[in-house]
């Protein structure tokens, strides 16, 4: 799996995270195990000039469509865990305590939202309220949001070098 996602093929990526997803504990465990350390070797070859952004973009897109296919089973380990807890329909949801709540948002100027994306199906699975804004989000939007949901973090996402500098209009903004 790890050699499919460094290498951006995405043939057989549906059979290798059911393979995976076998072999651990729980869904989320093949998140946080393979396909982490697989993106971290392609962050390390991006980083030392190794890989360049098509590259990158292509392991992102084997990663999303294997966290794609782990997300049902998450969820169903969700309803599960609330179904034992005596929660069903939307008392379930209602009944959820979170361990916070994340604001997550693409920067105005900006579409790329792969990496944002696996952080919300990360962190979803591991019991917070994900609020994703989607992408071209606007900073008054975002702090809004934030203020909104009384969000204890929020993160934001940008690829394109312009992207930088919106993010740190944002920064000085909060």
């Amino acid at each position: 799996m790890k050699h499919a996602l460094i290498k951006g093929i995405d043939k057989y990526i549906n059979e290798d995270t059911e393979e995976c997803r076998k072999n651990f504990p729980r869904p989320l465990n093949v998140i946080e195990g393979p396909l982490m350390a697989g993106m971290s070797i392609v962050g390390d070859y991006f980083g030392s000039g190794k890989m360049f952004l098509p590259q990158v973009i292509k392991s992102a897109r084997v990663m999303k469509k294997a966290v794609n296919y782990l997300t049902p089973f998450m969820e169903e380990e969700k309803a599960k865990a609330a179904a034992a807890a005596g929660l069903s329909g939307d008392a379930a949801n209602l009944g959820i305590t979170y361990n916070g709540t994340m604001v997550l948002a693409t920067v105005k100027g900006d579409v790329h939202d792969i990496g944002k994306n696996i952080v919300g199906v990360v962190l979803g699975c591991n019991n917070y309220k994900v609020i994703d804004m989607g992408v071209m989000c606007s900073c008054q939007s975002i702090i809004d949001m934030c203020n909104r949901e009384k969000a204890d973090v929020v993160g934001l996402s940008g690829l394109i070098t312009p992207s930088l500098d919106e993010m740190v209009f944002n920064a000085k903004q909060f």
